[in-house]
C-alpha cells in the first residue's frame, strides 16, 4: 500500500508527505531509488514499509511530483481517499 498522507504549506514550502507499507520483496529498494531521485527525504525504512516527505518552495513543483507518484500506485489516505485542498498563493495574490 503506498499513500500520501499529508499535504501543507508552511508560508514558505509545500510539503507532501508519503507512507508505504506491505512492500513486496524487491519493492522497497526500488521505491527508495524513485523517492530519492525525487528529492524526498526518507525518514523511516523498514523491511516492508517506509515513510518519506518532500518539501518544494514551489506548488506547479509538487504538484507534479504528486501526479508522477500518482502513475506509481500512489493514493491518498483517509476515509474519503480524497487529496486535502492546498491553495497556491500565487494564484491567490497572497504573495
Amino acid at each position: 500500500m503506498k499513500q500520501f498522507t499529508e499535504f501543507s504549506f508552511d508560508d514558505q514550502n509545500y510539503k507532501l508527505e508519503i507512507y508505504c507499507t506491505m512492500l513486496k520483496a524487491g519493492e522497497v529498494e526500488e521505491l527508495i531509488k524513485s523517492l530519492e531521485n525525487k528529492n524526498f527525504k526518507l525518514t523511516f525504512i523498514d523491511s516492508d514499509s517506509m515513510r518519506g516527505e518532500l518539501e518544494l518552495a514551489q506548488y506547479p513543483d509538487i504538484v507534479k511530483v504528486r501526479k508522477q507518484l500518482e502513475e506509481e500506485g500512489f493514493a491518498w489516505s483517509g476515509e474519503e481517499g480524497k487529496e486535502p485542498e492546498i491553495y497556491d498563493p500565487d494564484k491567490l495574490g497572497i504573495f
